[in-house]
């Protein structure tokens, strides 16, 4: 799909970016890349999640829809950072010399995208955040844990159970999201990039820019007109980090666009818009959506 002012592909990222974008292009990367690469691989769609999904809601346990997969392994983390170099050495080549790129990463797993992204060449800025309050607990008491324990003896099970009353799994209450803030290597000084590429400098004329950006979760009507996306990011914070790193009228990059959130958030800022996504699905949701977007502001 085409318009005036966006370009959208379906497909595998790395091989729509290989033949579809430019190189220096592209002015901004704002991306939310999956994160459990090992549901992923190269066939990746969402049925596998939310297959997951439904089996485990069937269990007696506090935390739902928590895909069964992504129980935290090592691994997990070593293949994302894989994953995530590849895509970053597209993302270097189609990036303006100076410009920004802003990714998506767990906490848990945000040290080996940074390496990633350092090793493709980009210079590693800053560590942001989008903090939206309190998320859901995950933490689980462990009364149930010494109920089914078949190593601890039947006599001391209760005894135990009292003493560690309080005590949970070292899953902490989430608050916040942690985002990369890449940056394409400059040519010549800040002023100078800036005068021939138009990129590489912040926008702090709206106040001054604190690594945190305060939003809430989306509303309920945001989470509709999306598709009910189960990662969807908030319009106004994707909004927040276009203006204060993508210049006027440039163009902005989203090659895990899913329902269309960066896309949505470019219109309304007046830029243009390149979003890539790999789920037939999502695509049709995005398509749909920018095409609302682009007829309400009309």
């Amino acid at each position: 799909m085409m318009s005036k002012w966006c370009d959208l592909y379906l497909g595998d990222c790395r091989t729509s970016l290989v033949k579809n974008v430019s190189d220096e292009s592209v002015d901004f990367i704002a991306t939310d890349p999956p994160y459990g690469v090992d549901q992923m691989n190269h066939e990746w769609d969402d049925s596998q999640i939310q297959n997951s999904i439904k089996d485990s809601e069937k269990k007696t346990c506090s935390v739902k829809k928590i895909p069964v997969g992504m129980k935290f392994d090592p691994e997990i983390t070593r293949a994302h950072g894989n994953f995530m170099h590849e895509v970053a050495l597209e993302y270097y080549r189609v990036l303006k010399p100076g410009s920004f790129c802003v990714v998506f990463s767990l906490p848990r797993s945000a040290h080996r995208v940074g390496v990633a992204f350092e090793d493709a060449g980009f210079e590693i800025r800053d560590q942001l955040i989008w903090s939206y309050g309190a998320g859901q607990g995950k933490a689980q008491g462990v009364q149930n844990f010494i109920k089914k324990s078949k190593s601890i003896p039947e006599e001391e099970k209760e005894e135990l159970i009292a003493r560690l009353n309080g005590m949970k799994t070292p899953q902490l209450t989430p608050t916040f999201e942690t985002m990369w803030l890449c940056q394409k290597p400059r040519e010549g000084t800040f002023v100078e990039n800036y005068l021939n590429h138009g990129v590489g400098l912040v926008d702090f004329r709206s106040g001054n820019q604190r690594v945190c950006f305060s939003h809430s979760k989306p509303s309920r009507n945001e989470r509709l007109a999306a598709g009910e996306h189960p990662t969807l990011k908030p319009i106004a914070l994707m909004e927040n980090l276009i203006k204060v790193f993508c210049p006027p009228e440039g163009v902005v990059l989203d090659s895990f666009a899913g329902s269309g959130t960066t896309g949505v958030a470019a219109q309304r800022q007046g830029r243009l818009f390149i979003g890539i996504e790999k789920s037939l699905m999502w695509y049709k949701v995005m398509q749909s959506r920018l095409l609302r977007s682009d007829k309400q502001k009309e």
